[in-house]
């Protein structure tokens, strides 16, 4: 890997090949390794990532004509352009590093915009209520709020793979035995045996549990593989490499979509931060002392207001409101 340790032109042609799903395996390796080898490395991965989602969102969101489309994109480069002079000016390397890292995006971004009609992504923002899609086979994903998906449109119909970019996803699939089911998650996939799951994918990190029937999760460059059956969660961990199967212990797990809750002798605090993650509301508790009171409640609600009210009368405590923020205090 040494040898191109310093070729930015062949990393970011690997990134480029990655992105569009052409990349070979033993590509693959080495740039799972280069990702690897720093923080700097990944984030200039994920920063691929963002491009390429943002314009492929310009696209879906607004009416570009050709012309406006190529104004966009002029703009978009000299916006890179100029963050990469500056930091090859800041840490003194050859200039000749900006001019072919500043061409090769040129390439990739036109690449992209060009051919953006062949795949689509879909991003929620980070604090927006959840997006429900339908792909062209009639599987259903929701994406809670910060997740990103990306998928061939033209030809998913023989080719059904969801690439998942980040955040957390949960998947019903339509079944067909002659064209199986594929969640893309980087190191590993996931393999529809005719189920519905839950994926939450955080930097390179998966956890993955099965709500119905069984998934095969794989981690292709190592050629491992679990089966995963309705009840349990598979973890991969990036660092290590290491796959594993496990009994679901987090009952929560789909609270972000049904606001279901079970808690039994549960830290309020951890009560408090599932509850202000699913609401997407801040709710904040006023006392130590009360931050360590267990709860033991089954809360099904649609707004918090339901829940804090069950919360407040099981452990006799009050809830105020102010600026939209709830607080939890002794009585």
């Amino acid at each position: 890997m040494k040898a191109f340790e310093t070729n930015e032109q062949f990393i970011y042609s690997l990134i480029i090949d990655d992105l569009d799903d052409t990349i070979s395996p033993e590509h693959k390796v080495l740039l799972e390794n280069w990702r690897a080898a720093s923080e700097q490395n990944e984030k200039t991965y994920q920063e691929f990532v963002q491009v390429e989602q943002n314009i492929s969102q310009l696209y879906n969101d607004q009416p570009y004509t050709a012309q406006s489309s190529w104004v966009a994109l002029d703009q978009k480069i000299d916006q890179i352009e100029d963050k990469w002079l500056q930091k090859e000016k800041e840490s003194h390397t050859k200039i000749w590093y900006s001019i072919a890292a500043s061409v090769l995006l040129v390439l990739s971004l036109g690449y992209y915009f060009i051919n953006r009609t062949s795949y689509t992504v879909v991003s929620n923002e980070q604090n927006a209520a959840i997006k429900n899609i339908t792909l062209p086979d009639g599987t259903q994903v929701q994406l809670n709020g910060g997740a990103s998906v990306k998928y061939a449109t033209r030809s998913f119909s023989t080719n059904r793979k969801l690439q998942l970019l980040n955040g957390e996803v949960f998947v019903k699939v339509v079944h067909q035995d002659k064209y199986p089911f594929l969640v893309d998650l980087g190191d590993i996939h996931a393999l529809d045996l005719g189920t519905s799951f839950n994926i939450i994918k955080h930097n390179r990190d998966i956890i993955l549990t099965v709500a119905e029937g069984e998934v095969a999760l794989q981690q292709h460059l190592a050629s491992r593989s679990i089966r995963l059956t309705a009840g349990n969660t598979g973890r991969y961990f990036s660092a290590t490499g290491k796959l594993v199967a496990e009994k679901n212990t987090d009952l929560n797990y789909k609270s972000w979509i049904d606001k279901d809750f079970v808690f039994t002798e549960t830290p309020l605090s951890e009560v408090v931060k599932q509850l202000s993650s699913v609401y997407k509301t801040s709710i904040t508790i006023n006392g130590g002392q009360l931050e360590t009171r267990k709860l033991t409640a089954h809360l099904h609600y649609q707004t918090p207001d339901s829940a804090l009210k069950v919360i407040t009368a099981t452990l006799q405590c009050k809830v105020t409101q102010k600026e939209g923020n709830y607080i939890l205090a002794e009585k």
